[in-house]
């Protein structure tokens, strides 16, 4: 009797074999498995610690850093990330003097501030973009290569007085593309700092 209502268990295996290979084509395949975990980065910003930083360097004059901050919101970690200052626009007017250049990547030694890193789930780090030194009113510099070894064909500074656009873009090796806007000006001799849309 139990035989006949059940049938052969072998037929139930091949039922259910059967089922999972139409979900599995259903789906996509293991690719709808793969884009469920693959790592999601985004890039923020606040006018607030730690992504504004003043910070009392060597030669006793303070610093103050601007950052953005990448995290990875993905399942799996986020391969060879590298951030890069990809435009810039002075007072509504796109720079066509200013080049791409690499960032340097906070809290890693100078020697390998420039090197790809990888972000695990739900690791934070911060991109430096550009700083001022407090005792010179002068100009915002772009944290990038230094002079000993980079030779930019550019000038890496941006006038103090006037409002700057900065778009940033994250890349890396198994991740979509993301960036930021960060809108940069100083009133009344305190700096203040926006995000704006990516391009």
């Amino acid at each position: 009797m139990t035989s006949q209502l059940f049938g052969p268990v072998g037929l139930w295996v091949a039922a259910f074999a059967s089922l999972a290979t139409v979900t599995v084509a259903l789906l996509g395949g293991f690719g709808w498995f793969a884009r469920r975990s693959q790592p999601h980065l985004r890039v923020t910003f606040e006018q607030a610690q730690p992504w504004c930083r003043w910070v009392e360097t060597e030669k006793d004059s303070a610093v103050l850093w601007v950052r953005v901050a990448v995290e990875n919101h993905g399942l799996d970690p986020a391969r060879g990330c590298i951030g890069r200052l990809i435009g810039v626009a002075t007072d509504g007017s796109s720079r066509p003097d200013v080049d791409p250049v690499q960032l340097r990547w906070a809290g890693f030694p100078r020697s390998r501030g420039f090197d790809p890193i990888d972000l695990r789930r739900g690791q934070r780090e911060f991109l430096d973009v550009v700083f001022r030194r407090a005792d010179s009113p002068g100009d915002w510099v772009l944290d990038t290569f230094g002079s000993e070894d980079f030779d930019p064909g550019f000038d890496i500074r941006l006038a103090v007085d006037q409002v700057h656009l900065l778009q940033i873009a994250l890349f890396a090796d198994n991740a979509d593309t993301c960036g930021i806007g960060l809108r940069i000006e100083v009133s009344d001799d305190e700096p203040r700092m926006t995000t704006a849309a990516a391009k």
